[in-house]
């Protein structure tokens, strides 16, 4: 008697994928094989956590992590953090820790009070900063 190998299987992938879902795959599908057809990695996924190379396994449950958040306290980020802000450089993270130092940040749209810092630059490194 003959058993037939099975050319292909189902499995699942969540988390951060633009199409989460169950997928039928090619039976040496690996976990790349897997993210290509759900539609990629969304803007927060990340694969550092997968062996992309890993062949899948029938009814595996697959999910794809969220990135971490690379947020910088303005009220209490060193001058090293502040540094890594996009157009922030030693001096503006000085007047950003002098500003601080007398009074604290109420609101994100505050260091806008500190000198050399406008709306311009305020929108380039909104989305990375928080109180």
């Amino acid at each position: 008697m003959d058993l037939v190998q099975p050319t292909t299987k189902e499995v699942e992938i969540k988390g951060e994928v633009n199409q989460p879902g169950i997928y039928t795959v090619k039976w040496d599908a690996t976990i790349n094989d897997l993210i290509e057809q759900a539609g990629g990695l969304t803007e927060q996924g990340t694969s550092d956590a997968l062996n992309l190379n890993r062949v899948v396994q029938e009814n595996e449950v697959i999910v794809v992590a969220k990135q971490e958040s690379n947020f910088v306290s303005i009220n209490s980020a060193s001058q090293e953090q502040l540094e890594t802000l996009p157009g922030i450089g030693p001096s503006l993270a000085k007047r950003i820790i002098e500003y601080r130092n007398n009074q604290s940040f109420q609101s994100l749209e505050d260091i806008k009070n500190v000198k050399g810092i406008g709306d311009k630059l305020f929108e380039k490194i909104k989305d990375r900063i928080v109180l």
